[in-house]
């Protein structure tokens, strides 16, 4: 059955998640933020302490090195995620699928992030209504077993009428955690030392986890699993 889906039903189901979860969070936190500090020690890339950070980064002055640790560390960041997504699923009893989804979720942030981006770029408005309805895409292509478009189109029908919700709930977290993340961040950056910078590293890979837990919230709150075991049984 679903649940309320309002801001604080929401908040909640992110905080509970987050709270029964927090060995599997620390864990991605520390591989995450481990590999952007071991290239930060290395040189071979740097962190912004004061800005959110999914672990990699990839500019044009790169060295081949440089380019190619950036480009390793953003894979080790998305099958992370992945690997996170899956067991916040099954902490909530939520993954009834057999097999790996890795490369359905793979397609399907491909495929919403193109789309948001484009409607971001475009006209502002469009891309924000896509990542708000496309929100809970990450629980139904990989707890639900859908497709990479089926997954999509599930979260747009699953969050309807809740849009509002869901979009002043990602605001307040934003500003949570642009005023936690970048306070702590902003105070080892100031201090300048290697040590600084590597503590940073962890900082910045922790808001990539807290969004995946903030995915399965809402899918947890709008997806109705009363009805899917129903149909497994039926």
């Amino acid at each position: 059955m679903t649940k309320e889906a309002s801001v604080g039903g929401i908040l909640g189901e992110l905080f509970s998640l987050l709270g029964d979860s927090a060995r599997d969070f620390a864990l991605y936190t520390l591989v995450i933020g481990g590999v952007t500090a071991a290239g930060v020690l290395a040189g071979l890339t740097e962190t912004t302490a004061d800005t959110l950070d999914y672990g990699f980064s990839i500019g044009s002055g790169d060295s081949p090195a440089s380019a190619l640790f950036d480009f390793a560390s953003a894979a080790v960041s998305i099958f992370g995620t992945y690997l996170l997504l899956a067991r916040f699923l099954v902490v909530r009893g939520r993954f009834r699928v057999g097999g790996g989804r890795f490369w359905h979720y793979f397609g399907m942030a491909i495929l919403s992030t193109i789309g948001a981006v484009l409607g971001l770029v475009l006209l502002v408005v469009p891309g924000i209504v896509l990542l708000v309805r496309w929100s809970a895409a990450s629980g139904f292509v990989i707890g639900a077993g859908e497709s990479v478009t089926g997954s999509l189109s599930a979260s747009w029908d699953a969050t309807e009428g809740h849009g509002w919700a869901i979009f002043f709930s990602a605001v307040i977290l934003c500003v949570g955690m642009l005023v936690c993340f970048g306070l702590v961040g902003a105070i080892f950056d100031l201090a300048g030392t290697p040590i600084a910078e590597v503590v940073s590293a962890f900082v910045g890979a922790a808001p990539s986890g807290v969004f995946a837990a903030f995915g399965i919230a809402i899918y947890c709150r709008v997806h109705d699993d009363a009805r899917e075991i129903s149909e497994v049984f039926a």
